[in-house]
Order: structure tokens, then C-alpha cells, then sequence
């Protein structure tokens, strides 16, 4: 049976904190624990996840539920405030949906939290659209010492990919890159699994498998956590599955 640490799950109770985006979906207006996540690995072995924030309406209350998530479940924090450095392994700002998109990754303020990240160790996630990943060259250049990782394999669509694959090609110089092979929040069960697959072996083409970090996305992917690894099994596209299931990220997010 398949070891799985997934390292992009979000959790929620709306009771405790409010997240006013997920009205506009009705399956995700509910609940998520950590006990129905854990649910949704039926054929394989979860060793335990990240929990990374949800773009909260309140993130003082989010806080404070992922914390207690930490004390019980033992799981690891991707949270978007600094206060908690000590906590947390990993760092993130909402960008892929943002005004600011890429063009916040420049901004003074957020060079500064740059400057405590990589002084602390603390692993920067980034999750941009595929037509904003040029931004993500110039940064990698300014910040080399750096840990950073590409949330959803940088949400590649097929209606760009050409442009997506010559972004992704100029990444691939960056040893402090990693990329997170999580699923993107538009792949659900009609995605072309001939794409998904093309996708795969494009990245396993340019990126040693050292650098890739499975994540399920759950529950805002359309792919059930379940699903999403089936595919990545099925396309056998990568040799070392034990480093992309679960070894790279308890490597990577030692912090917290």
C-alpha cells in the first residue's frame, strides 16, 4: 500500500471561521475535518498532511483552528501570517485570485516577509495563474536562498499550454524550486487524462523527481484525493514514488 503525506489540504469549520468564497459552491459549503479527509485515501496509507490556509475571512480565528489541527492531528501549518513563524513550515498568500496576482511577490512589504521566511527557513508556496508564471523568473533570480514551491504544478490550462511549457522551462534552472504535484482547482473527472498525462511527463522531462511534492488539493480540487493519486499512479510516468508521495515533503517542510 502507497504511503501518502499530503502536503496541500484544507480544512475547514465554518462555525469557527467564516470563508466567504466557498458560497458560491454548494458542495463546498460545509464542514471538512481532518477524520473525512482521511476518509477520502481508502486505497492507500495516509502518514499525515499540511494543512494550508483557506483565504479566510478571518485569519486570527483560521489561526487558532489550525493550531488546535497541529495539537491533535499533528499535522503541519502553511498559514498566511508570520506571527506564527514558530509554528508553521510553510507560508502563503492567495495570489492566483488576487487584483495584485504576481505583481505582489515585488511589492516592499512583501520582500520584507521574503527576508524573514528565508532567515527562519520557512518554505514560500506560490500559487499562480498559468499566464502569470514569467513573474516567477525575476523572483527566483532575486532570492536564490530561497525555498519555494509551485502550488498546483502553476495551474496549467490546455488552451495555454504551449506558453505554460516554455514558462515552466525557464523555471526548471532554479534549485530551489520545487513543484507541487497537487491537483489544480478546474481538473475534475471530464479532464483529458491524455493532457493530465502530457503534463506529467513534461514535468518529469525538465524537473529531477527530487523536486516534486504530492498534494490532493482536497476539497476544492474536483478530483477526490483518491482519484488524483490513481492518476499519478496510472500514468507511470515517475520511477522514485516513495520520494514524490511522501520522503521530499517530510524533507522539505521540517520547520514548525
Amino acid at each position: 500500500m502507497q504511503k501518502i503525506f499530503d502536503a496541500h489540504l484544507h480544512l475547514w469549520n465554518l462555525q469557527e471561521f467564516p470563508i466567504s468564497w466557498v458560497n458560491s459552491y454548494k458542495e463546498l459549503n460545509q464542514n471538512f475535518d481532518f477524520n473525512k479527509a482521511r476518509k477520502e485515501y481508502k486505497d492507500f496509507k495516509l502518514l499525515g498532511a499540511m494543512y494550508v490556509e483557506t483565504n479566510s475571512d478571518n485569519k486570527d480565528k483560521e489561526n487558532l483552528f489550525a493550531l488546535k489541527l497541529k495539537k491533535l492531528y499533528g499535522l503541519k501549518l502553511c498559514l498566511a501570517d508570520l506571527r506564527y513563524k514558530e509554528e508553521i513550515c510553510a507560508f502563503r498568500e492567495v495570489m492566483h485570485i488576487s487584483q495584485k496576482g504576481a505583481k505582489r511577490l515585488f511589492e516592499s512589504d512583501f520582500k520584507e516577509i521574503v527576508k524573514i521566511l528565508e532567515k527562519a527557513q520557512i518554505v514560500l508556496e506560490i500559487c499562480l495563474k498559468n499566464r502569470e508564471l514569467g513573474f516567477l523568473e525575476k523572483f527566483l533570480e532575486e532570492n536564490l536562498n530561497l525555498k519555494v514551491v509551485l502550488d498546483h504544478m502553476g495551474n496549467p490550462e490546455i488552451s495555454c499550454f504551449c506558453d505554460y511549457k516554455k514558462d515552466l522551462k525557464r523555471l526548471k534552472k532554479f534549485p530551489n524550486l520545487y513543484i507541487k504535484l497537487s491537483s489544480p482547482d478546474s481538473f475534475s473527472i471530464q479532464t483529458s487524462q491524455e493532457f493530465i498525462f502530457e503534463l506529467f511527463l513534461f514535468l518529469k522531462e525538465n524537473f529531477s523527481e527530487d523536486k516534486f511534492l504530492f498534494g490532493s488539493n482536497y476539497p476544492v480540487s474536483k478530483l477526490n484525493p483518491n482519484e488524483w493519486v490513481n492518476l499519478i499512479l496510472k500514468s507511470e510516468t515517475f520511477k522514485y514514488l516513495d520520494a514524490i508521495f511522501y520522503k521530499n515533503a517530510l524533507e522539505l517542510y521540517k520547520g514548525g
